[in-house]
């Protein structure tokens, strides 16, 4: 697909409906918990260091010390606040599960302060904070408020007792929640863009209040424990390869192999991966079993993750690259199976737009690079393209080399003014307000996309520097060779 570069950077944003996939698991100590009085207050026991659940899609994800102290948090609030009831407290440890993963989240991007006070990582979606994505502008509470467990578990369950006074509603404002299903009743309080992902985490919810109080409905048993895996042990064996993406929701766009490097200029750059782009936020999928020997954010990568493999007899690794901090949903040591939602798709460190960039590594972590398309079809996952692809700037007709762009038209008021943006919600300036209006007549055939957050990365989209643009075809599908064609004139 070609992508052309608006403000100095070259990118290709996909838009498209997000593939919901979540993954749950824990470590537990059954001795850690307590049985409490029929009709009793819960008693919360000792607050294990990790738990291991798994979610109604059958995905397993690891909650630590952190996150079931915030679940002992939620249950002993509901268990002190009349109307609510067992009900109540597992509906609210569904929320927040799926809101932030059990996290006390700050949002440094929209409020820098919140930073400063105890948080388990920097959220940003919207100006949400905290374990419920509860918003200041929506009147939830103060930034300060909002950052304190305790004080968002409350307005989470409001009713008389509650900090709000009934708006916005809380669980107890909400008439009928009894009678409605829980993830319906947990969405009712969010008001979520997504109200069917709720449902997916009640086993989980369930798996914790059993384990930190021993009242379940069942035996109370919370199920068997497994050993941590140890980072360096022996890869596990795998005996499938799966397409690290799930199906329709990517394109190729550059592969293994020699390249114009798409943001340095550099000529003769050496690309070690296959890359595809895809929406931002797609699942990123474990290409087969194996062992997570990095997670981390950080340098050209972004977000990295690698797994070790062991396929037959031979170890090597696959490397997936790009996601945002907040989209890496596996650590070192962790033990995965192939089609595991792993990390999801995003644009950080040395990217153009959002995309996976997927690498095979023959020998293991620090192993040789080899061409991810070619494996993939050895092992039956995907039929791509092995072949060589000319890289952007080598049009026939096309000499890059010989010509620089003229002046840009005059540009009427502030150039760094921010007004409205008409791709997005948010800003952009002036000057690229002109810049997208002048190509959009020129050619308007054309789709674009400006402001974007970009958490976790430097960027000109947050500041609204920048765009993305497609020409001649929709964002997220590929271009047609007169769609290609198009896209040339444009670029030259």
């Amino acid at each position: 697909m070609l992508r052309k570069a608006i403000a100095g950077i070259a990118a290709l944003v996909l838009l498209g409906p997000m593939v919901v996939l979540v993954s749950v698991g824990l470590l537990v100590n059954p001795s850690a918990a307590y049985c409490a009085a029929p009709g009793g207050r819960v008693q919360v026991g000792d607050v294990p260091d990790e738990l291991t659940s798994t979610t109604r899609d059958g995905e397993q994800v690891t909650l630590g010390k952190a996150e079931l102290t915030h679940a002992a948090t939620i249950i002993e609030t509901g268990s002190r606040t009349e109307g609510v009831g067992r009900d109540g407290i597992v509906i609210a440890l569904m929320a927040a599960l799926t809101e932030s993963r059990m996290r006390m989240l700050a949002n440094t991007f929209a409020y820098p302060e919140s930073g400063d006070y105890p948080n388990d990582g920097d959220g940003s979606d919207n100006d949400s904070l905290g374990l419920f994505q509860m918003r200041p502008a929506s009147g939830w509470g103060t930034v300060a408020e909002l950052m304190d467990p305790d004080y968002q578990t409350a307005a989470f369950y409001g009713g008389p007792g509650g900090p709000n006074a009934g708006s916005p509603r809380g669980l107890l404002d909400i008439p009928g929640w009894e009678q409605m299903g829980k993830g319906e009743a947990a969405q009712s309080v969010e008001v979520s863009a997504f109200p069917d992902r709720y449902n997916n985490y009640e086993p989980v919810a369930e798996d914790i209040l059993t384990t930190l109080t021993g009242s379940g409905t069942g035996s109370g048993d919370p199920g068997p424990t497994r050993a941590p895996v140890l980072v360096g042990a022996e890869p596990v064996e795998s005996a499938r390869v799966v397409f690290p993406l799930p199906e329709g929701t990517w394109v190729p766009t550059s592969p293994f192999g020699p390249r114009t490097h798409p943001i340095t200029g550099e000529l003769e750059s050496f690309h070690t991966a296959s890359d595809f782009s895809a929406p931002d936020g797609t699942p990123i999928l474990a290409a087969a079993d194996g062992t997570v020997t990095v997670a981390e954010f950080s340098g050209g990568y972004g977000g990295l993750v690698v797994i070790e493999h062991r396929i037959d007899g031979k170890t090597l690794a696959t490397a997936y690259a790009h996601s945002w901090e907040h989209g890496i949903h596996v650590a070192p040591g962790d033990t995965v199976r192939a089609g595991q939602h792993i990390a999801d798709v995003g644009s950080s460190g040395m990217s153009t737009g959002p995309h996976l960039h997927f690498e095979v590594r023959d020998g293991g972590t620090d192993g040789e690079y080899i061409d991810p398309a070619k494996w993939l079809n050895d092992h039956d996952a995907a039929d791509l393209d092995e072949s060589d692809v000319t890289p952007p700037g080598q049009h026939e007709d096309c000499d890059t080399q010989q010509s620089t762009p003229g002046d840009p038209a005059p540009v009427e008021g502030d150039p760094d003014e921010l007004v409205d943006d008409p791709t997005s919600e948010g800003q952009i300036t002036v000057r690229m307000r002109s810049v997208y209006e002048q190509t959009l007549a020129a050619f308007p055939e054309s789709t674009w996309a400006c402001y974007s957050p970009r958490p976790g990365t430097k960027s000109e989209h947050p500041i609204g520097r920048a765009c993305d643009v497609a020409f001649g075809n929709a964002i997220g599908q590929y271009p047609t060779p007169a769609q290609l064609e198009y896209g040339w004139q444009a670029s030259c």
